[in-house]
């Protein structure tokens, strides 16, 4: 992507949503799109911690909505192959509500830690002919972040259709390490999923289609794009590549496994990143591979420098589509395809070896020194806070995801609960808000550790992301749980959870090395709960949280949280 370094315009950027052009695979026609800067993805903003960056973002989005939205009348076609799975409307028809939007557009910076006013509130909206200025303080270390659309309800439309970019914070510790800067031995790889229309004959017409299905409403497109292109390749030289991850894609989740000759080659990778920048120490690949569910980032030193000229590795997706947090091995990745997985084509780029001069490095094993694990003192006081991931299901149409968010009972209350045991105790929660709109009931004090605790009941892996400050993951647990009959209802939820295995759950529930560091964004899978630490240290104001599969953040998996100084908590009602 082209770069766009801010010290070069001092501080200050103006950053354009245009209509554009773009041709996603040099045997395809152009796409229309809506981008920044009228690109795909935008410009990738480089930034210096402690130097604010001030961005002019001007919507100049026009006419006509470049994307077909549409949901097909079955869930396979007539060979039996899920629509999903093949290009083309596959008998749907355009959206006419869809079709008919004019670019309304706001800009989160994913990852920022960005004052109230300018976090991109969901329904604080340009529409097209205004601008606004949004201040970015950059006070804090460096990482890969992105920035996006986050318009209330079309998420999930704007982004596809183009509206996404990288922003790259720097500073002197990674300068320190003598980590990869810049090209060529930094390569940023931003990777989504897409689909596209079929022509009289059958042919790619380049037309941008989100298809879903009445059994499927996320868009798992069978395409994958990495920094705009339908699977590329990369020239690399033998020589230590810095690779910034992440995963763009609105619902489709990755586990990405490199393979040489046949058999996986992931020893020749180090993470040393994760959302949040450094971790504490270099670590090697989970087995499987990487696993990045939506919005989530990978900081990766790939070593290619023992590899002769000619030399070709490939990058493959085994995650099946909804995901599960189900595995499979690395060594199975070429035969990964599985169209009932909604994966018809597991391939994502290839690496190509050129002739150049052998450059082997060596970097510190000690990498972050800024952060450390919260200690048990320091969260023996905080507040605890329980949220229950939930799917409701809806007559003719698709299904309602909602976060429950959970308020301990008194026993004598008995209807509409859900109660959590553990080791013999059992806690009653009843639920006091499920809709974004919903009465505000979180107002974490700045300073302040909170434990929240992420409670999955549904078959799917979801990546929870929180605006604001980072957070650490505490810990994973497996959980068996049941839901009444008739138990999910709009606002309650009758359910018991037990904090145990259930023997039908293949999952091992723990938190790989790669993830213990500051992260925005974590997975619970199902039959889990997951317990994050955060703190919020700086700005107060009203902030969402939210599941970054875009379909179930615009179909109301998402609510607000207010950060309040202590001085203002003894005047709240």
């Amino acid at each position: 992507p082209q770069r766009l370094i801010a010290e070069e315009h001092h501080g200050g950027l103006v950053v354009r949503m245009r209509m554009g052009e773009h041709r996603f695979h040099r045997d395809m026609p152009v796409s229309k799109i809506w981008g920044y800067e009228g690109m795909v993805p935008g410009p990738t903003i480089e930034a210096e911690r402690g130097h604010p960056v001030a961005v002019e973002w001007r919507n100049e989005l026009e006419g006509p909505y470049p994307l077909v939205v549409t949901s097909a009348p079955t869930h396979a076609d007539a060979r039996g192959v899920p629509v999903q799975c093949v290009p083309g409307l596959s008998g749907g028809t355009a959206d006419r509500n869809a079709a008919a939007l004019t670019g309304h557009a706001v800009v989160h910076l994913h990852g920022g830690l960005t004052p109230a006013v300018y976090d991109g509130w969901a329904e604080n909206l340009l529409a097209p002919g205004q601008s606004a200025v949004f201040h970015y303080p950059m006070d804090q270390r460096a990482a890969l972040l992105w920035y996006h659309d986050h318009v209330m309800g079309i998420t999930r439309f704007d982004v596809y259709a183009g509206l996404a970019g990288l922003w790259i914070v720097r500073d002197e510790r990674e300068r320190e390490l003598d980590l990869p800067e810049g090209s060529p031995f930094e390569v940023p790889l931003l990777i989504q999923d897409r689909n596209f229309d079929l022509d009289e004959h059958g042919r790619l017409t380049g037309r941008l289609i989100h298809k879903t299905d009445p059994e499927t409403l996320e868009a798992f497109a069978p395409f994958t794009v990495v920094n705009g292109k339908v699977w590329p390749a990369i020239d690399v030289q033998p020589a230590v590549y810095r690779l910034r991850v992440i995963n763009a894609s609105n619902a489709r989740t990755y586990r990405l496994v490199l393979v040489r000759n046949g058999d996986p080659d992931l020893d020749r990778i180090t993470q040393i990143g994760t959302d949040h920048g450094l971790l504490r120490a270099p670590t090697r690949l989970p087995s499987d591979g990487l696993v990045l569910a939506s919005a989530e980032r990978a900081d990766l030193l790939v070593d290619f420098s023992d590899l002769a000229p000619g030399s070709v590795l490939t990058l493959f997706n085994t995650a099946k589509a909804p995901f599960d947090g189900a595995r499979f091995a690395a060594t199975r990745a070429e035969s990964a395809a599985d169209v009932a997985g909604l994966l018809p084509h597991p391939e994502v780029m290839r690496f190509r070896v050129v002739a150049g001069s052998a450059q082997r490095r060596v970097f510190p094993a000690a990498l972050a020194i800024d952060y450390g694990v919260p200690s048990l003192e320091e969260l023996a006081d905080a507040k605890r806070r329980a949220i229950a991931l939930v799917e409701r299901e809806l007559e003719g149409e698709p299904n309602m995801l909602t976060m429950r968010e959970l308020a301990p009972v008194m026993d004598s209350d008995s209807t509409g609960l859900l109660t959590v045991t553990h080791d013999g105790k059992t806690t009653r929660y009843r639920a006091v808000a499920a809709h974004f709109e919903d009465v505000t009931t979180f107002f974490p004090v700045l300073g302040e550790y909170e434990v929240w605790q992420l409670i999955n009941l549904t078959r799917d892996t979801h990546p929870i992301h929180v605006h604001l400050d980072p957070f650490q993951i505490l810990s994973r647990r497996p959980i068996r749980y049941e839901i009444a009959e008739g138990g999910t209802e709009d606002l309650a939820i009758t359910a018991a959870v037990t904090l145990e295995h259930d023997p039908a759950d293949q999952l091992d529930h723990t938190i790989d090395d790669n993830e213990r560091g500051l992260k925005d964004t974590v997975r619970v899978n199902p039959n889990e709960l997951v317990e994050i630490a955060v703190r919020f240290t700086k700005y107060s104001g009203r902030y969402m949280y939210h599941c970054h599969i875009l379909e179930h953040e615009d179909r109301d998996m998402m609510r607000p949280f207010v950060t309040m100084p202590m001085e203002l908590m003894p005047f709240m009602a």
